[in-house]
Formats: C-alpha cells, sequence, structure tokens
C-alpha cells in the first residue's frame, strides 16, 4: 500500500513537471558599478562586477514560474511556489543558492 502510494505521488509530480516552463532572465552589471542579487527565499546575496553578467532560470507552472523585482540598489530574484531557481555566472558556473558563491 505505502509503495503504490509513493508511485502515485512520484507519478502526479512527474505529470506536473511535464507541463512546467523554462525561463531564462540575463542580469548585467554596466561598467560604472556592482550590481547586487538577492536570492530570495534564502536571503544570499551575490554581486555582479562590472561589465559581468549573471543568468537565472526559473523551472515551474507556466502561471509563475518565478520573479525579478528590481529595487534602488538591489535586485530580487525568487522561484514560484511550487517551482525552481538556479543561477549561472557569465564563465557558466552555477551559483549556490544559499551562500552565493560558485560550487
Amino acid at each position: 500500500m505505502i509503495s503504490w502510494i509513493r508511485r502515485r505521488r512520484r507519478d502526479k509530480q512527474r505529470a506536473r513537471e511535464a507541463s512546467w516552463v523554462k525561463e531564462r532572465v540575463v542580469l548585467t552589471a554596466d561598467s560604472a558599478g556592482y550590481l547586487a542579487v538577492v536570492f530570495e527565499p534564502m536571503g544570499a546575496v551575490y554581486e555582479i562586477q562590472p561589465g559581468e553578467g549573471l543568468v537565472i532560470v526559473f523551472e515551474g507552472p507556466a502561471t509563475h514560474p518565478g520573479g525579478v523585482e528590481y529595487r534602488a540598489d538591489y535586485v530580487s530574484v525568487s522561484p514560484g511556489l511550487v517551482g525552481r531557481m538556479s543561477a549561472f555566472d557569465s564563465a557558466g558556473d552555477e551559483i549556490d543558492l544559499e551562500t552565493a558563491v560558485p560550487l
């Protein structure tokens, strides 16, 4: 019975993820200064160096895979409620979202 329930939950999760979309957002810092990016809800801060960029990949439901909010002195990025988020620097290295350092 328990294995049947686990299999059913796993099948439902796969069906849900099959309808998800993947959305990429590129954030770049101009040559004059740094751009601080806050990964929500973890609260880690990553600073994009002048002239560099950061690629944020959201995976989630088509209605809201994730979001980017521009503030006065930083950018806040967060995944959707049931989605996933990952980040890559200009060199293509993945950024750990909890510590904001390259993996």
